[in-house]
């Protein structure tokens, strides 16, 4: 079994432009476990990527990197919905004259991002500033999740050519299938209007992520057997779970690698 968590990232297009990934969508439908795994294996590879948390109510990347530390998150100095459109103007800024990546985890903003997008297109700031735009859409497998998504992608706050809808197999209940559980989505004539600039991407459960958490690891410490906050590596059977649940990552995410920071 090839296991990717234990090999270098070997990345041709290392060079790559600055990727903005803004990632939409409601609470609890992992979309910032998606993004972490994004900024893990962007650094892993040794590609710079900065990290901007604009979720006021659950500000989640900010706990898994702690503002002001080495490659902490950056967060809005206040929660009303001026003040997190002005910042997200400011760190989108900083990152086009830095030229490097940023992942900008808005939550369920969608009022900030309707007053955003009266000040800036961000579409066209990005273009402007030789930056690629990603828009990524985490849904469980329910219509009030899609719907949700739906009705951020068709207010046309990040219209791009590139866009995932991430679809998280960890929220399908259980005792039920994964298969066919976002059956309902592809069959959704919505799915047809946003394909041509949309690739869905399945998030496969990983029924350690609480253990690993706790020991406060990511995914490659775990993989690679280091220590967590007891003192021990995880057992045999979760470095398994986890490099098994990285390399399915890796495959679902191989049509879109360069789309990423």
């Amino acid at each position: 079994m090839n296991i990717h968590a234990i090999e270098e990232i070997n990345d041709a297009s290392a060079q790559r432009p600055p990727v903005l990934a803004i990632r939409f969508g409601r609470g609890r439908t992992g979309g910032t476990t998606f993004l972490d795994f994004v900024i893990q294996r962007a650094r892993r590879a040794d590609r710079a990527v900065s990290i901007a948390d604009g979720d006021t109510h659950n500000a989640t990347l900010a706990r898994f990197y702690p503002p002001g530390k080495p490659g902490g998150a950056l967060q809005p100095r206040g929660s009303e919905v001026g003040d997190v459109a002005e910042w997200v103007t400011e760190v989108t800024s900083q990152m086009a004259a830095d030229k490097t990546s940023m992942v900008l985890d808005m939550g369920g903003g969608d009022k900030v991002l309707e007053v955003h997008a009266k000040d800036l297109n961000l579409p066209e700031f990005c273009e402007a500033a030789g930056v690629q735009a990603l828009a990524i859409y985490s849904i469980g497998p329910t219509e009030e999740d899609f719907d949700h998504a739906m009705s951020i992608y068709e207010r046309g706050f990040l219209r791009t050519d590139r866009s995932l809808l991430v679809l998280n197999e960890s929220l399908v209940l259980a005792g039920k299938s994964a298969g066919g559980a976002f059956d309902f989505v592809f069959a959704d004539p919505r799915y047809a209007q946003i394909a041509a600039r949309t690739q869905s991407v399945i998030m496969p459960k990983l029924a350690c992520m609480v253990a690993m958490r706790n020991e406060a690891l990511s995914f490659y410490d775990v993989a690679e057997g280091k220590r967590g906050k007891s003192g021990r590596p995880m057992s045999l059977g979760h470095q398994f779970m986890v490099k098994t649940w990285i390399n399915r990552m890796e495959e679902n995410l191989s049509q879109v690698e360069d789309w990423l920071p």
